[in-house]
């Protein structure tokens, strides 16, 4: 569990970080549920609903946004109960999966890959869920970590394990795709074996590099939360003139809880 300061921080007549932090994480898990729900309720207004319920359900389901967006509710409830958790192996690895995955969604919106999947097509709640799923979720949780952290908690093991989820996701849609001749973001033919296994090696060597941009940051930046955030914690002039002392000291890294899982 993390440290707190509340009581610290209120006899100070300062908010404590913590709790903005968790309203903060709140307000994403809720994000992305919102966005899951309208993607559901577009669901029987597409054109594949119609073909074929079943495999219009099991589209939706497989698409990477809609997993990476159920990833980040998860992980967004345990920090709305607990903002500065430690977690173990298994909870900073998706963590760590949910970052990774949001940035590699919002960036794809900005490539050929780009499109309303068949789910959404021509319906208000599908092109909101869209938006929200594939723009809003992103921003607000990269952005959400920046601010809020909780820093430091991503390690190399971290980065490692967290190759589950787009291993999973590849599996699940390469066996899918031989069975049903479908692939998500595939637009004509489905491409060639070989194709397909040059972007799956290409899509891992991209997921490797994200991790490897928020390993790099987390390493770097301050412990949050109550690290502390500017108006939050103890005043700025009261830092090093009692008990607490300074919250950073010049050149010193502030130690990571040790959690026995990671060792």
């Amino acid at each position: 569990m993390g440290v707190s300061t509340v009581g610290k921080a209120q006899g100070r007549g300062r908010y404590d970080e913590v709790h903005v932090a968790a309203a903060f994480h709140g307000l994403t898990a809720l994000l992305a549920v919102v966005g899951i729900a309208l993607g559901i309720t577009a669901v029987p207004a597409s054109p594949g609903y119609a073909a074929a319920p079943a495999h219009a359900w099991w589209n939706y389901a497989s698409a990477a946004g809609v997993q990476a967006a159920l990833l980040v509710f998860v992980v967004s409830l345990t920090l709305l109960m607990d903002s500065a958790m430690a977690g173990g192996r298994f909870w900073r690895a998706a963590r760590t999966g949910t970052l990774a995955a949001m940035l590699l969604v919002f960036l794809a919106q900005f490539t050929p890959f780009r499109g309303l999947p068949d789910t959404a097509e021509l319906t208000v709640a599908g092109v909101m869920a869209d938006r929200l799923l594939l723009y809003a979720l992103p921003v607000v949780v990269v952005t959400g970590w920046l601010i809020f952290g909780p820093r430091p908690r991503i390690s190399t093991g971290a980065v490692t394990f967290a190759l589950v989820f787009p291993g999973f996701w590849l599996l699940w849609t390469g066996l899918r795709g031989a069975i049903t001749g479908w692939l998500p973001y595939a637009a004509g033919p489905a491409p060639a074996p070989g194709q397909l296994l040059m972007m799956g090696i290409g899509l891992i060597l991209l997921w490797l590099g994200a991790t490897m941009v928020f390993l790099l940051l987390d390493s770097t930046m301050g412990r949050e939360p109550d690290g502390y955030l500017p108006g939050f914690g103890p005043p700025d002039s009261a830092a090093g003139n009692n008990s607490d002392g300074p919250p950073f000291a010049e050149g010193v890294r502030e130690p990571d809880p040790v959690d026995p899982r990671d060792l």
